[in-house]
């Protein structure tokens, strides 16, 4: 009896003394999610990118370069290199190879009155980093909705659990008392036998109970990627609607971030057809011929000049293409916007049916409460049958099982109005 018992203390002893509350998880499922880090890599890459935008199109380029080329002349008198080679020779024509190449330079670029495009891109980087932001937002948002979820169905095994150990202790004292009535006479052995086959069906459901908790405990784990495979007691909760959002709902910010991003990248197209110039420099070696070579250090500068004039129309095709884009936002924008509506709507209907079902509901668990006080008395005094007990015992288990039942719903569809109420 005695291992029994420290079996039993092993077993159970995780969840009578560790209290964890929604909270915890909550925050557990917030910094081990991996989708939030990967929002959090992809602003810090966007942050990057703006750098690399400056770096592309604006800073100063400096560059080494090194070129030979050996393009020979023979029957040329003997000279195998020359930028004038004799009528007879044999080789390349001259107006290709100019003779050869040697060249040693370094180079430097710059493009100037491109402050469109760089101001395009910045535009771009910013609604990109505001849309990850938002993303962040959302997924923080559903990964609460979510936990509650695993939350409330480990809860409901919980209470259903406390409800089979109440049943199973209560059937045991009553069994103690009905073996010591079995023992002077003042009861029948049928009933003795009749409440121990019950108390062992109860125990089987206790055992059951248990082991749905722990699943529901696993599941809630898994979600909130905690890899601890201890069994802990979690809080009870009563979560609360959230006031009425009179403002637009939180859900339609990715449409006006999607727009930004859209003309973002239409304006970065336009950028094309404004003049593009820079200015470019070299110095170093730059000849043909070996001979006097060491003369042939010099430098240059320049302008390059740009401007599109013709490109078969393609800047008012893309503009449609723009236009056509954002309408369908737009489409998608409505649509969500409705069934946001519809869904609050119905959650609030639920909400108030549920809670009026379970006022009602409460209110009879008193009255079973009495009643079962008062079958006890009437049983030790042979008043009523075990059969008319135990009978009554499951109608109030049911009852009460109905009552954790609704109480789980209400907090889930309290839960779910949350959720569409952002």
């Amino acid at each position: 009896m005695i291992k029994k018992i420290l079996l039993a203390a092993f077993c159970f002893g995780n969840l009578l003394y560790a209290q964890y509350n929604l909270d915890y998880f909550v925050d557990k499922a917030l910094q081990n999610s991996p989708v939030l880090q990967d929002y959090q890599n992809l602003s810090r890459i966007n942050n990057l990118q703006s750098n690399l935008d400056e770096a592309e199109n604006s800073a100063l380029k400096v560059s080494l370069t090194g070129n030979y080329l050996f393009a020979p002349y023979f029957n040329n008198n003997g000279k195998y290199i020359s930028s004038n080679p004799d009528a007879k020779a044999i080789g390349y024509d001259v107006g290709i190879t100019n003779g050869g190449l040697y060249s040693a330079q370094i180079n430097l670029e710059k493009n100037i009155f491109n402050g469109g495009l760089l101001d395009a891109l910045k535009q771009q980087r910013v609604a990109l980093g505001k849309s990850y932001e938002n993303r962040t937002d959302e997924e923080k948002h559903a990964l609460k909705k979510e936990v509650t979820g695993r939350y409330l169905d480990a809860l409901q095994q919980l209470m259903l659990y406390n409800l089979s150990d109440q049943v199973v202790k209560n059937l045991q004292d009553q069994l103690n008392i009905t073996g010591d009535l079995v023992k002077n006479g003042y009861a029948k052995a049928q009933d003795y036998l009749l409440l121990k086959v019950e108390l062992k069906s109860r125990q089987i459901n206790l055992n059951e109970t248990w082991q749905n908790y722990k699943t529901g405990i696993y599941k809630l784990y898994t979600i909130c990627g905690i890899s601890d495979t201890q069994t802990v007691k979690i809080d009870s909760v009563n979560l609360k609607k959230n006031s009425s959002n009179d403002q637009q709902s939180k859900f339609l910010t990715k449409f006006y971030l999607d727009s930004l991003n859209t003309v973002s990248r239409q304006n970065i197209f336009e950028t094309k057809y404004q003049p593009q110039i820079g200015l470019f420099f070299n110095a170093g070696l730059n000849a043909v011929e070996l001979d006097n070579i060491q003369r042939k250090f010099g430098m240059s500068a320049g302008i390059n000049f740009s401007l599109p004039l013709l490109d078969g129309g393609q800047k008012d095709i893309t503009r449609q293409q723009t236009m056509i884009a954002e309408k369908s936002l737009t489409d998608y924008k409505n649509f969500l916007s409705n069934n946001i509506i519809a869904q609050r709507n119905n959650s609030e209907e639920k909400i108030l049916s549920l809670k009026n079902n379970l006022n009602s509901m409460e209110e009879q668990v008193d009255d079973y409460h009495k009643l079962l006080n008062i079958s006890k008395k009437q049983l030790e005094h042979g008043n009523i049958s075990m059969i008319e007990y135990l009978t009554l015992l499951k109608n109030y288990v049911d009852h009460q099982k109905d009552v954790i039942n609704t109480r789980i719903n209400y907090q889930t569809e309290i839960n779910n109005y949350n959720y569409w109420n952002w």
